[in-house]
């Protein structure tokens, strides 16, 4: 009988990366629901969004894993419900290079919790941009105990994705 495969949601503020990372790891074609932003606030960063959510899957030592990305932005959250039911294990991004994305990590760290005990870890995305990514601080501003992990990560890039992926992984299914 085939194993079952690993749902693993990623989820995130907006523009931290998770459609990136969900596209730089799948080996089939993302399916994806981004549509065009529509304030003046988001237009400025990016000229489109996740309103659904991103899926694609990949095979990581012979297991199958099904990659789950959330809409980042609040009033799409109603999906981060639906997506989190049964699902295996979860990653929160934060964008090294945008302060903002930690407050909003601290709280869908908070939920996600709250949706299932599974295991999760914070991906530090950019972390080929910024200066000096201070994890200690970071782990102190999501209230973090040490046993979480925080992956840095560079979303455009596949290799790091699926580091970080095997890493929580290995973690995970201990």
């Amino acid at each position: 009988m085939a194993e079952q495969p690993f749902k693993l949601v990623i989820t995130g503020a907006f523009n931290t990366g998770k459609t990136t990372f969900v596209r730089s790891l799948s080996e089939i074609d993302v399916v994806d629901t981004d549509r065009a932003t529509s304030t003046a606030s988001e237009q400025r960063v990016k000229s489109t969004t996740t309103v659904a959510m991103d899926y694609g899957r990949i095979h990581i030592d012979k297991r199958v894993i099904q990659l789950f990305g959330t809409p980042g932005q609040t009033r799409f959250e109603f999906m981060r419900d639906i997506l989190a039911k049964d699902m295996d294990g979860f990653l929160v991004l934060v964008d090294t290079t945008d302060a903002a994305t930690v407050d909003a990590a601290a709280n869908l760290v908070e939920r996600f919790k709250d949706y299932a005990s599974v295991p999760f870890a914070i991906v530090a995305n950019k972390s080929d941009l910024s200066a000096e990514s201070n994890y200690a601080t970071l782990r102190q501003q999501l209230d973090l105990p040490e046993n979480i992990q925080i992956y840095p990560c560079t979303a455009t890039d596949r290799e790091s994705v699926r580091n970080v992926v095997r890493q929580f992984l290995d973690a995970a299914t201990k």
